[in-house]
């Protein structure tokens, strides 16, 4: 990272540490990863009008710790609008669907992402509600979810400041 690039990413990091009221003018400067990194399959439309899903990327990951992969599609759905989302459906070995996870974007903020690790395989959210409209930064929560018999299941939870873009959380 280039010394212009780092400064930026500080000058965003300690605005929205130490006033609230300016985190509405900063923008998200980081590189954000979902932590999903190459698919094992990948598939492109073309969106004439802008709206729909524009690309789907598969990946065979085992969630459940049962050594049998399972399958995590992520999709990227236009709106047409600052207010476009991504989508994770989680179906595991069996054929069961446990999932649909949406994430939730303004053109200035994300209100809720999700972040995959693997080894052991947990599912991070963070999360806020909707101000008065999308950049008023509000309390965020971040919880940890892991996959177990075929569920679920929460195993930390925690409360974060106001905030605008949830991504710093994650």
């Amino acid at each position: 990272m280039g010394a212009d690039a780092m400064q930026k990413v500080l000058i965003s990091f300690f605005a929205l540490l130490f006033c609230t009221s300016c985190s509405k003018q900063v923008e998200y400067t980081g590189n954000f990863s979902d932590g999903l990194t190459t698919p094992d399959k990948t598939e492109t439309f073309n969106l004439s009008d802008g709206y729909g899903t524009k690309q789907i990327d598969i990946f065979y990951i085992d969630v459940d710790n049962n050594g049998i992969k399972d399958m995590i599609k992520r999709g990227r759905f236009m709106t047409g609008t600052a207010h476009s989302y991504t989508f994770y459906d989680i179906q595991l070995d069996n054929g069961k669907k446990l999932a649909r996870l949406t994430t939730l974007e303004g053109a200035d903020c994300v209100l809720r992402a999700y972040k995959f690790q693997k080894q052991p395989f947990l599912i991070i959210s963070a999360s806020r509600d909707i101000g008065k409209d999308y950049i008023e930064p509000t309390k965020a929560t971040v919880e940890t979810f892991e996959i177990k018999n075929s569920k679920m299941k929460s195993v930390s939870y925690k409360e974060h400041r106001p905030i605008c873009d949830v991504r710093y959380l994650l």
